[in-house]
């Protein structure tokens, strides 16, 4: 067994960890655009986002930034005539196309440099100069910002462009491409209120290049916020190179471009090669005039820029000197986290990473585990704001939940009952309730994150905010649990986690709700008791149970169902989940998951280093059994689970190497780690991929004489400032 060597990261060292943390990128990434995750370089602020792919082999190379946004989803509509919008979900927004017609034949690098949240494109043609473009969307304002610097003199085609979404014209078609005469007024256009892609416009001057992509249509606007979110690019620099030259306005963009709608396009031309853009984002009404924030100087932007993220990666670090992958995944993912989840609507699937309207899944707020898993590790990296846009998902989610555990369960007043899917803003997705397979722990789990934030931080003010939800979804617990002759409380009908089928077969007791049950029911009781020590103590008529009550229903929870597989005694996914019948009820694994002892320790779970040995050891037989059903750990929905469980109950055998052979992996098209630092899984998402880092964590922590620092840095640690965004990496380590 190998022996995994931890130090602390010498204090004397001049720089930041993360310094090291650098994705690179030798040719054009496979998957950008695409239906899931993106595989190329990835920049944002938290709620606007951005996906960066190049063409090197054309006549033109080009650079294509995709930007997307949280905020920007559809809402279902019976109204909606093609392209999917009837289901509503996440959409592709717009972009940024920068087209080099001077430098054809140039070999194309890229870099994302998790410290300061820049991406590196560098053109080089031959021996000559190369052209370095950078890329940061500023950490806390809507603006993409784009230099260009190395002196090489070339124009640059700029295309700032909405989404189409569909294959073919719209109905009806827009108007015709119109030049900008020189000097003369901005030119713009629009798809109408009436055509089948959802309302796009476009405004082409010397000055500005505007797009717009409305998220709905006015007959949604009595139910639903729908708005513009535009985009405005301007050039910044001399005076004589901040105008663009040969502008358009054009309906389409273009038959090679058949997914892109409505565009604006104009001519760019740094002086000395040397310049810079900025897109900013812009959001309003349908029905109002644009808006947009005022723009600051370039070195303002760059100096609040670098200063938020110096103050994010001062929370926290961690030194694995023994695993290089290791490090990189858990400083990506901290760096996805906070360009995904920090401030606005709550992400879906993919983040604001996306870049199709027919993305898979609709990247909604899925709530049996995906949305939940992205903040697996965020409290023990110190980085809590990242948890408030899912909060605030759940808690508008409020009358929604209400209004659904009246029409499933009349017979449970006051409980709160939450379907699999979900978007921002309290908007339902169709399919719910029984469509989501009988499932019933959606409020279950998306209390987790609520848990997780509650134990890292106490807060009375966020226990009283939570306390409407998670009074709701012990109401409806109480009413769904059952007393069995063992005088224990029993889950007799329910779906274990999707592997049940949808024709009225039941799955008593699924390991992942008795996991979780006696640890939201004890931080319920530990919050009733300090905001309301008199009802903590008698309880009221009618009102959420007292603190006592709920810490003995965690006390009544039934213990795991247990099965003899292979000679040996492990956690079953649910009660009969081994028997042949068990067998044949898993719609999608085609046979047993086995994953029943991972939810047994983690997330929440109720086995850890400090349980009873026998407890342990189940876990650890359990852990045996599921690499075995599944080697490498390559089972879909896995990867955020199983390392960090069989970490925190001590179990590691050969489980870091196996670790880094799921990350290292080129074998197969899934189940492997991007340059950007998301994993994709092996049922084909990425983003909760990020609470993966709990594996780290949890092995640090138990590991005699492991790390786990999450105070601030020595101010002799913090990242450094670049002097210029092409200056990335200290000691020439950038190309």
């Amino acid at each position: 067994m190998r022996k995994l060597v931890l130090l602390w990261c010498l204090a004397s060292s001049s720089s930041h960890p993360v310094e090291e943390i650098i994705g690179t990128w030798s040719s054009p990434p496979h998957n950008v655009p695409s239906k899931g995750v993106p595989d190329g370089p990835l920049i944002g602020n938290g709620r606007l986002g951005g996906v960066l792919g190049w063409h090197s082999e054309s006549e033109h190379p080009s650079v294509d930034l995709h930007l997307g946004h949280n905020g920007f989803f559809a809402a279902p509509s019976g109204g909606a005539s093609s392209c999917g919008y009837s289901a509503g979900g996440r959409k592709a927004l717009a972009g940024l196309t920068l087209e080099f017609p001077g430098l054809a034949g140039a070999q194309m690098m890229a870099q994302q440099l998790a410290a300061n949240g820049t991406a590196l494109i560098m053109l080089k043609v031959g021996s000559a100069r190369a052209l370095t473009l950078s890329a940061f969307i500023h950490a806390t304002e809507d603006v993409l910002v784009v230099e260009l610097h190395g002196g090489l003199s070339t124009e640059v085609l700029v295309t700032l462009w909405t989404f189409s979404g569909c294959h073919g014209p719209p109905r009806p078609p827009v108007s015709p491409s119109t030049r900008v005469a020189q000097g003369g007024a901005p030119v713009s256009k629009t798809t109408g209120a009436t055509s089948d892609r959802l309302p796009s416009q476009v405004l082409a001057g010397e000055k500005e290049l505007r797009v717009a992509r409305g998220n709905g249509w006015p007959f949604q606007a009595t139910y639903f916020p729908v708005r513009w979110f535009g985009l405005s690019a301007t050039l910044g620099g001399d005076p004589g190179s901040s105008s663009f030259t040969d502008v358009e306005a054009m309906g389409r963009c273009g038959p090679e471009l058949f997914l892109r709608g409505p565009c604006a396009k104009g001519t760019w031309r740094p002086k000395e090669g040397d310049g810079w853009l900025a897109v900013r984002l812009g959001r309003w009404p349908l029905m109002e005039k644009p808006q947009f924030s005022s723009l600051m100087p370039l070195a303002e932007l760059r100096a609040t820029h670098w200063a938020s993220w110096t103050n994010f990666w001062e929370r926290s670090f961690i030194c694995i000197h023994d695993s290089a992958v290791t490090m990189f995944h858990w400083y990506m993912s901290q760096y996805l986290l906070r360009i995904s989840s920090w401030h606005g609507p709550a992400p879906g699937l993919f983040g604001p990473f996306v870049v199709d309207d027919e993305v898979v899944w609709s990247g909604d707020i899925t709530l049996n585990y995906n949305a939940e898993a992205v903040y697996y590790n965020a409290g023990a990296a110190n980085h809590l704001e990242a948890f408030e846009p899912y909060f605030q998902a759940i808690l508008d989610f409020i009358p929604a939940a209400r209004r659904m555990a009246a029409e499933l369960y009349p017979n449970c007043p006051d409980s709160l009952a939450f379907p699999a899917h979900l978007l921002p803003e309290g908007v339902q997705v169709p399919g719910v309730g029984r469509g989501d397979l009988g499932q019933k722990q959606m409020g279950l789990f998306a209390a987790v994150p609520f848990i997780l934030y509650w134990r890292y931080t106490g807060s009375l003010a966020f226990a009283e905010r939570a306390l409407p939800f998670l009074n709701g979804v012990a109401r409806f617990w109480e009413c769904n649990l059952v007393a069995g002759e063992d005088a224990y409380l029993h889950d007799a009908e329910d779906c274990a986690e999707e592997i049940c089928l949808p024709d009225g077969d039941v799955q008593p007791d699924p390991t992942v709700v008795l996991s979780l049950l006696p640890g939201f029911f004890q931080t319920l009781a530990e919050m009733t008791e300090l905001l309301d020590p008199e009802r903590a103590r008698h309880g009221d008529a009618g009102a959420p149970a007292s603190a006592s009550a709920l810490q003995q229903l965690a006390r009544r929870v039934a213990p795991y169902a247990t099965e003899e597989v292979d000679g040996a005694q492990v956690v079953a996914d649910f009660y009969g989940g081994e028997s042949a019948h068990g067998r044949e009820l898993r719609l999608h694994a085609g046979g047993s998951v086995a994953w029943g002892g991972l939810f047994a320790a983690f997330p929440l779970g109720t086995v850890h280093r400090r349980s009873r040995k026998e407890e342990i050891e189940l876990v650890h037989r359990s852990l045996v059994r599921f690499f075995k059903q599944w080697p490498g750990g390559k089972q879909g929905n896995s990867f955020p689970h199983a390392f960090a469980a069989a970490a925190r109950v001590g179990w590691f055998d050969g489980l870091l190497e196996v670790w880094e052979s799921y990350l290292t992996n080129t074998s197969d098209p899934k189940c492997r780690l991007y340059s950007n630092g998301m994993v994709l899984g092996c049922g084909g998402t990425g983003l909760e991929n990020v609470g993966g880092a709990a594996f780290a964590s949890e092995m640090l922590l138990s590991t005699a004489g492991g790390v786990l620092e999450v105070v601030p840095f020595r101010s002799s640690r913090r990242p450094s400032t670049p002097s210029r965004p092409s200056a990335c990496a200290r000691r020439g380590r950038c190309w």
